[in-house]
C-alpha cells in the first residue's frame, strides 16, 4: 500500500484522496459525468492514462460552504504528466486571467477565469449553458474547456477540493513542512463568518463608508473583518488551518497578488509529496474515505485509477517540474471595460499563441534540478 500512494505522490493532494475513496468502495461519492450522452456520431472519446503519451489534469481549489462565491476557483493547477520525459509539469494558472466563456449556447463573454467552475456548477443561475456545461460534472468540464483553450493542452480529467477538505487532507497528513520564500505580513485576510460585520458602526456609517470608498480603503474601515497573518523566510510546519491561509493570502506588500500565491501554492503541494513519501499512509487512508465524501469532485474513471496503479512502480521515479504563468514571462496586469483589475497575455485578451508557443518551450525535459528559466524549476 505504501508503494501506491509513492507511486501517485504526484496528484499531490486531490487525486490522491480520490484513490483513498476509490480503494474503499466510496468512488461513486465523489466521481462525476458529462451530462452529454452517447449520440450516432459521439465526440472522440478522451484517452485514460497509459505509460506512453502525455496526460493532463486540472486541479482545483475553492471555498465551498454556502457564502457567495463559495465555487469560486483560488487554487487553478494543470498537472501535465509527460511519460516519454519522466516528469510531471505542475502548471499554475492565475485565478484572474480574463478568459471567454460560452455563458449561452455558444454566445461568449468575458470573465476572470476562477469563475469557470462556478458557471458550470450553477444550472440555476446560468439555465441557458450548452448540456456539455450542466449536471455534476458541469462546473470541470467549463474549466477544462477553458484551460484547454489557454495553455493548448487537451485535459483529459478533473479534480475539485474545497477549503474544509484541503485542512481535512493536511491535518490527516500529520502537518507539512513548507518552505516560505520571504517573510511576509498580511494585515487583511478575511475572517470566516465576518464578512458582513459592521465593527461597532452605525447602518448610516456603513452606507456612507461603502457610498464613498472600495477596496484596499473599505477594508481598511473595517478592520474587525480581518485577522493579520505573519510568515517567515525559511522551512515551516503548517496544520490544515495555517497552510489554508499561507496559500490563500493576497493582500502582503511582500508577497501579495496572484502570482506570488501561485508560487505558495506549488510550495504546498510539494511539502505534501514529500510528507507523503515520508510516512507510512496506509493507517491515514480511512480518515480520507470518511470524511472527504462532500469536498472532493473528480471525473476520474475506475479505469484510469487502475492503470495509475498498473504503473504505480514507474510513476514513483517522475520529477516535477514547476511552470508559473505570470507577467515575467508571457501575461500583463490591466483593466477590464468595467474597471475590474484583470491578467491578460502580452499581446492581448484573447490572443493565446505566444503563451502556448512560451509553454511548449518549457515543457522540454532537462536534468534533474536545473532551472530551466527563473520561473521553471525541476523538483525530485
Amino acid at each position: 500500500m505504501k508503494k501506491i500512494i509513492i507511486g501517485l505522490a504526484f496528484f499531490l493532494i486531490t487525486a490522491g484522496v480520490g484513490l483513498a475513496v476509490f480503494l474503499y468502495g466510496s468512488f461513486n461519492q465523489v466521481a462525476v459525468h458529462s451530462s452529454v450522452v452517447s449520440t450516432p456520431t459521439p465526440k472522440p472519446k478522451v484517452e485514460g492514462f497509459n505509460a506512453l503519451e502525455p496526460f493532463n489534469i486540472l486541479l482545483l481549489g475553492y471555498g465551498g460552504g454556502t457564502h457567495q462565491g463559495g465555487k469560486l476557483t483560488d487554487t487553478i493547477l494543470l498537472a501535465s504528466i509527460q511519460p516519454q520525459q519522466k516528469r510531471v509539469f505542475l502548471i499554475s494558472i492565475p485565478r484572474d486571467l480574463w478568459v471567454s466563456l460560452p455563458i449561452k449556447g455558444n454566445e461568449e463573454s468575458y470573465w476572470k477565469m476562477n469563475a469557470a467552475y462556478a458557471i458550470g456548477a450553477d444550472d440555476i443561475g446560468y439555465p441557458d449553458k450548452n448540456e456539455q456545461f450542466t449536471g455534476k460534472a458541469g462546473g470541470g468540464e467549463l474549466a477544462k474547456l477553458v484551460v484547454t483553450k489557454v495553455t493548448g493542452l487537451s485535459v483529459h480529467r478533473f479534480a475539485a477540493l474545497d477549503f474544509n477538505g484541503f485542512k481535512k487532507t493536511i491535518d490527516t497528513l500529520g502537518s507539512i513542512s513548507v518552505k516560505v520564500d520571504r517573510t511576509f505580513d498580511d494585515f487583511h485576510y478575511p475572517i470566516e463568518g465576518k464578512e458582513n460585520e459592521t465593527c461597532d458602526k452605525t447602518p448610516e456609517d456603513v452606507a456612507a463608508l461603502t457610498a464613498t470608498i472600495s477596496g484596499d480603503l473599505l477594508d481598511q474601515a473595517f478592520t474587525c473583518r480581518y485577522e493579520v497573518l505573519h510568515f517567515d523566510a525559511g522551512k515551516t510546519t503548517m496544520d490544515g488551518t495555517t497552510a489554508l491561509k499561507y496559500v490563500r493570502s493576497r493582500h502582503s506588500a511582500q508577497d501579495g497578488g496572484d502570482f506570488n500565491r501561485g508560487a505558495r501554492q506549488r510550495n504546498v503541494m510539494l511539502a505534501v509529496k514529500d510528507k507523503i513519501l515520508a510516512l507510512n499512509f496506509f493507517p491515514k487512508i480511512i480518515p480520507f474515505t470518511s470524511s472527504l465524501s462532500n469536498d472532493l469532485t473528480m471525473d476520474f474513471t475506475l479505469e484510469d485509477i487502475q492503470e495509475f496503479l498498473k504503473y504505480k512502480d514507474d510513476l514513483s521515479a517522475y520529477k516535477i517540474v514547476n511552470i508559473a504563468l505570470t507577467q515575467e514571462n508571457v501575461l500583463r496586469i490591466t483593466k477590464s471595460e468595467n474597471g475590474q483589475s484583470i491578467i491578460v497575455p502580452k499581446e492581448g485578451a484573447g490572443q493565446w499563441s505566444e503563451l502556448q508557443s512560451w509553454l511548449k518551450q518549457q515543457m522540454v525535459a532537462s536534468p534533474a534540478g536545473q532551472m530551466t528559466t527563473p520561473l521553471t524549476q525541476v523538483t525530485k
